[in-house]
């Protein structure tokens, strides 16, 4: 099962990278667009999305990103508030990832008992679990006010599972009449 969970938390790096390099591209009154039914402006959305899968990193491992950790990953500084550049949101990503992955491999990370920012004990599954959907939730919210102002979603390939296992090349065709 940890391959499956490290690989739902690859996935969600990729996508969201996909995404935010995508998101790079566009001009300002598109990063600024919003729809009814979402979080905010494609610009929000992607520095919410990025602040909290942050934040569920340091529920699970009781850091805060900007902290010593024996990884040998860049330590960043705390997200600031207000309006962050999309290339800075990925190197965050980037930088995130790693850790995921490592944690995603520790056998004992989902009944380890966490205590979240609003006071709430919870096994490390909660937010672990909670990382994965709410940045596929934000990540639909983008492409949601992208497809209503018209807009192209990345591709190829897309952002869901599918589109990441071809991508990776963890499909392969089978031969016709096997």
């Amino acid at each position: 099962m940890s391959q499956t969970l490290l690989e739902m938390f690859r996935h969600k790096t990729w996508a969201t990278l996909r995404l935010i390099e995508y998101c790079q591209r566009l001009p300002t009154d598109d990063l600024d667009a919003k729809i009814p039914g979402t979080f905010g402006t494609i610009r929000e959305t992607l520095r919410h999305l990025v602040g909290a899968d942050e934040g569920y990193f340091s529920i699970l491992t009781r850091k805060r990103v900007s902290e010593p950790l024996p990884d040998g990953v860049v330590k960043l500084d705390d997200l600031p508030d207000g309006p962050v550049a999309l290339d800075e949101l990925a190197k965050r990503i980037r930088a995130l990832a790693p850790r995921w992955e490592l944690l995603a491999q520790d056998a004992d990370v989902a009944r380890r008992e966490c205590t979240t920012s609003d006071g709430w004990r919870v096994p490390g599954f909660v937010p672990m679990a909670q990382a994965i959907h709410h940045a596929d939730d934000h990540r639909s919210h983008v492409l949601s006010i992208l497809g209503a102002r018209g807009l192209e979603v990345p591709e190829p390939n897309g952002l869901d599972v599918w589109g990441y296992a071809e991508a990776m090349k963890l499909m392969v065709p089978v031969a016709s009449g096997a």
